[in-house]
């Protein structure tokens, strides 16, 4: 492994964490903007559902694990420059959108290009900071791009829909994919040697099903799974609504909802993620029971943080209580992925995040959403204009179930860890005495 400077592994953690924030600008873009898209195209609750949901979780989660089997083996460089330009012209093609079915394609594509990004950025990340404490921190700040990418599409896209149109707005965060895409091609070097290269290609690419055996059996990692995807279900499920229920509630325009979204998620998820990030770091090195039972915790907060920005009567009232809704949802990233990256063996890594996000983004991108719809559809003959709040309600109820999971992942995640470090020994001296051998017999 290629030893690099101080300040270069700060430029790759920022051009990475800005990558990825840049792969994400659709998606809060679309939520933004589902009230415009509904009107123009005169959609259903359940239409706008499967366009936030399904259309774009199916081939992004798919799509992600043959990628992240390429990413294992494969130069990830060159794999993450090659999906943020598709990505770039995908979401530029959004322009030319004048019906359902076509918007419906461009979110599709645009999923094709944004599977791409996350398993070989993530990867990177974890080569660039090996040591446990500092990967944590670094993991933090990549996942900043959580918080970033809303801050940028809703104020940006809340200001370019009211001037130019909601197509103009897609075109516009798409153009950057490009530039991005060239960036990180020509300065970011990686860091395996070619001989590790020649040394992984030669190897048997770890297979799904050992990767899905090893989550299964692992119980740490069982219900780190578990609980991340219903985490996912939760906050994807539920942000594409948040916009909408702001206007029909609160009768909120998009300049001005944009600009109060932007702000809240972008400055308050940063703040979640990096006190996540901080207090992983300094207060927990080392003590990965106690970070879990505190992820747990944190979890279980959501539901009474959603109640209260469904419920208070004032939009003022309701847009301040997202702002600990967003640092609850923020605060876990840093500590729950890098847990993840070492709960397996690092040939594993990408593949497992992979599998990982394959089932968040199939259930919680692609169900969630849909659920939504659909709940607020049925309840509207009884609820009228509230559909959609209680509906809101009754999916926010998982957190407690995914508070569940974390604090079972408290219970063994040590044992686990240490299980996983024997693993990676014997692994690492079997596959040297078969390369030992074969340089022997030439």
């Amino acid at each position: 492994m290629m030893l690099f400077s101080r300040g270069y592994k700060r430029y790759v953690l920022a051009t990475l964490t800005l990558v990825y924030t840049l792969n994400s600008l659709d998606v809060p873009l679309v939520n933004l903007l589902v009230e415009p898209i509904k009107s123009e195209l005169h959609l259903s609750d359940v239409q706008i559902g499967f366009l936030t949901g399904m259309a774009f979780a199916l081939f992004y989660a798919t799509l992600g694990l043959p990628v992240a089997r390429w990413v294992d083996r494969g130069n990830r460089v060159t794999i993450a420059s090659i999906a943020v330009a598709l990505w770039g012209v995908t979401v530029m093609g959004c322009v030319l959108v004048t019906t359902f079915l076509q918007l419906v394609l461009a979110r599709i594509v645009a999923g094709i290009g944004g599977a791409g990004c996350m398993p070989p950025t993530y990867s990177l990340l974890g080569d660039y900071y090996p040591q446990p404490g500092e990967r944590t921190r670094a993991m933090a700040i990549y996942m900043l791009s959580s918080p970033l990418a809303p801050l940028v599409s809703f104020i940006l896209g809340g200001w370019l829909n009211d001037h130019y149109g909601w197509r103009a707005a897609f075109f516009t965060i798409g153009v950057p994919g490009l530039a991005f895409a060239l960036l990180l091609k020509l300065s970011i070097k990686e860091p395996r040697s070619a001989a590790l290269t020649a040394q992984l290609t030669a190897r048997p690419a770890p297979r799904t099903l050992e990767v899905l055996s090893r989550l299964w059996c692992q119980r740490a990692a069982r219900h780190l799974t578990c609980g991340t995807v219903l985490f996912f279900t939760i906050g994807l499920g539920l942000a594409p609504w948040l916009a909408a229920f702001m206007m029909r509630s609160h009768g909120m325009a998009t300049v001005e909802l944009g600009l109060w979204l932007g702000l809240i998620w972008g400055l308050g998820g940063m703040a979640g993620v990096l006190l996540g990030g901080y207090i992983g770091e300094r207060c927990f090195t080392g003590n990965e029971r106690g970070q879990m039972r505190l992820v747990a915790l944190v979890i279980a907060a959501l539901l009474p943080c959603y109640a209260l920005v469904l419920f208070l009567p004032d939009k003022r009232e309701s847009l301040l209580a997202m702002i600990p809704l967003v640092m609850v949802g923020n605060f876990i990233f840093g500590p729950i992925f890098a847990l993840m990256q070492r709960l397996v063996v690092d040939e594993m890594r990408a593949t497992t995040v992979a599998v990982v996000m394959l089932l968040a983004n199939l259930i919680g991108m692609g169900l969630g959403p849909q659920s939504v719809g659909l709940m607020s559809d049925l309840l509207m003959p009884v609820l009228g204009t509230d559909s959609l709040r209680y509906a809101m309600l009754i999916l926010s109820c998982l957190a407690l179930w995914a508070a569940w999971h974390f604090w079972k992942v408290s219970q063994t995640v040590m044992a686990d860890l240490e299980d996983t470090a024997r693993c990676a020994t014997a692994s690492a001296k079997r596959h040297q005495r078969m390369t030992d051998i074969a340089l022997s017999e030439q």
